[in-house]
């Protein structure tokens, strides 16, 4: 009957048409009659739900807010609350003989309809009867306005590896779907296993936290996982299933001179190919064929500093023992027996594509702190809305482009880790239709602290730049204190709250970001981007 590509206006018969039905700017989600006028509070979209039901939304709050009523056992408040699967958000819309509508809920049953009062018109109640202030008037207004795409950045180069551009995925694996993975396990004549078992070290290294001796160990994060992580942090878009081969041992490398500390290096591709080669000739009796990425765990004797990732272009991966080529993988050394899981999560974030945000030795300061698991693997627990986005996991309706110059966009954020709402806004630096660089405009995702407990809310700002190599600083965020902290990380008071205004210019775009209201973990802001000056 009613048409969810509009946004619709209600008034009532009592008030008559210059009241409408608003939302009080104030974090409460309380709702209001108020002087009509062009308020995205009084721009309501209706959606239709089970049984010819609705549930009712404002472009105010977006659609991660529904008009609901507040169950506090003494009266029947309307408001608008989290969207759930509540009876108090199912409205039925029925047709009256004036050619308005009375709205009831499932909550608080057919006899009781949304009214005002004639003493407080200002405070819409669930009420019996048949009163003029429960016939409503429902005026189509504008079109509900599709999410403009975001361009897909331009690196210096096309086909350069690892930049904030687009992925090239005859490289490296599409992050979507289900995408199997073999954890192998091998160990040297002068650095065995000896009693280490590889089934606790492969449990360490997908599950468990840092080593007894570790502050972060355990706690709030200890029953996450790497397979729990990227399948929430993904939406749901990819699964990666790990076949630990744990049953089959630590398997010996073959003896060589020089010893293995010097004719590998995981630095040197060439070196690391040899060892991932002579590693998966060990496992001739498995079919590795049907796994795209392998996982090479040596012992912490083995004395490999780090566990970096494996990316090989088609033609110069390792010749598996049953045909085809290995070109993905992740040799885990030393730091993964004392760092977290997110260790080896950063590192298929590589084979994915995602670029090094942390600076490499000598390129500059760390601009990006503990907010990005692509920065931090010791406090970070979340990838940014970019790197979501740029590995197509964050749906358009949840993300957003404004071309410059742009003035007085105002918006409701709604977080990464949620499934609804706007929660990514992106402005372009420079030539709008072919950018290199962007704004992005997100809600801070909690980080761990070394004492367990999570920290951070707030509106994060940064910059992507794919002109950027990784690790030489492509994404910058934009801190509202520089600050460090040994227990949540670097620039970890980055987040703006309520009140802060966050004005930035890159390229010839100065960006303004007024955060208004919160309501719940949403915030309510305004966004302006002009020509500098």
């Amino acid at each position: 009957m009613f048409d969810s590509s509009l946004y619709y206006r209600l008034n009532n018969a009592f008030l008559g048409e210059g009241q409408s039905l608003d939302v009080i700017n104030d974090g409460s989600g309380r709702i209001q009659m108020a002087a009509t006028g062009d308020y995205s509070g009084q721009f309501w979209a209706l959606v239709p739900r089970a049984d010819a039901k609705y549930s009712l939304h404002t472009a105010f709050l977006g659609d991660c807010f529904s008009l609901d009523v507040i169950n506090d056992g003494t009266n029947d408040t309307p408001w608008l609350a989290p969207s759930g699967d509540f009876s108090g958000q199912l409205w039925e819309l029925t047709p009256l003989d004036d050619g308005t509508y009375r709205l009831t809920n499932d909550f608080t049953g057919p006899s009781k309809a949304l009214d005002t009062y004639g003493d407080s018109p200002n405070a819409p109640f669930l009420n019996t009867g048949d009163f003029s202030g429960q016939h409503w008037t429902l005026t189509p207004l504008s079109q509900i306005p599709s999410n403009a795409p975001i361009p897909a950045l331009q690196p210096p180069s096309q086909g350069a590896a690892l930049t904030e551009g687009p992925t090239d995925y005859t490289v490296c694996a599409r992050p979507v779907g289900s995408i199997a993975a073999a954890m192998l396990f091998v160990d040297f004549a002068n650095a065995p296993a000896g009693t280490t078992s590889a089934s606790d070290t492969a449990d360490h290294l997908l599950r468990g936290s840092a080593t007894a001796d570790d502050p972060l160990r355990g706690g709030a994060f200890q029953d996450r996982s790497f397979q729990d992580l990227y399948q929430q942090q993904s939406d749901g878009t990819v699964t990666i299933q790990v076949d630990v081969r744990a049953d089959l041992g630590w398997r010996p490398m073959p003896q060589m001179s020089p010893p293995m500390s010097s004719a590998y290096d995981f630095h040197d591709f060439n070196k690391q190919k040899r060892y991932i080669a002579d590693a998966i000739g060990l496992f001739s009796d498995i079919d590795l064929s049907s796994y795209p990425l392998v996982f090479v765990v040596a012992p912490e004797a083995a004395g490999f500093p780090d566990s970096p990732a494996f990316i090989a272009p088609p033609g110069q991966g390792v010749a598996m023992p049953g045909g085809g080529e290995l070109r993905l993988g992740v040799t885990l050394g030393k730091d993964s027996y004392h760092n977290r899981f997110i260790n080896l999560v950063h590192e298929v974030g590589h084979l994915f594509g995602l670029s090094d945000e942390y600076p490499f030795a000598g390129t500059g300061d760390d601009q990006v702190g503990c907010w990005s698991i692509m920065c931090d693997i010791f406090h970070s627990v979340s990838f940014l809305g970019w790197d979501r986005h740029k590995n197509g996991w964050l749906a358009d309706s949840r993300k957003t482009y404004l071309v410059a110059p742009t003035e007085n966009f105002y918006a409701t954020l709604t977080p990464l880790s949620g499934s609804c709402g706007l929660s990514m806004v992106v402005v372009p630096v420079g030539d709008p239709s072919n950018p290199s660089k962007v704004f992005v405009v997100e809600l801070a995702q909690p980080v761990l602290g070394t004492d367990n407990q999570e920290w951070g809310e707030g509106v994060l700002v940064y910059t992507v730049d794919a002109t950027v190599a990784t690790g030489h600083l492509p994404v910058v965020v934009f801190p509202k204190k520089v600050s460090f902290s040994n227990v949540y990380g670097n620039l970890y008071e980055a987040p703006y709250a309520v009140g802060d205004v966050i004005v930035e210019t890159a390229g010839g775009t100065t960006l303004t970001v007024t955060v208004l209201e919160r309501f719940g973990s949403s915030y309510n802001i305004k966004i302006d981007a002009v020509a500098a000056d």
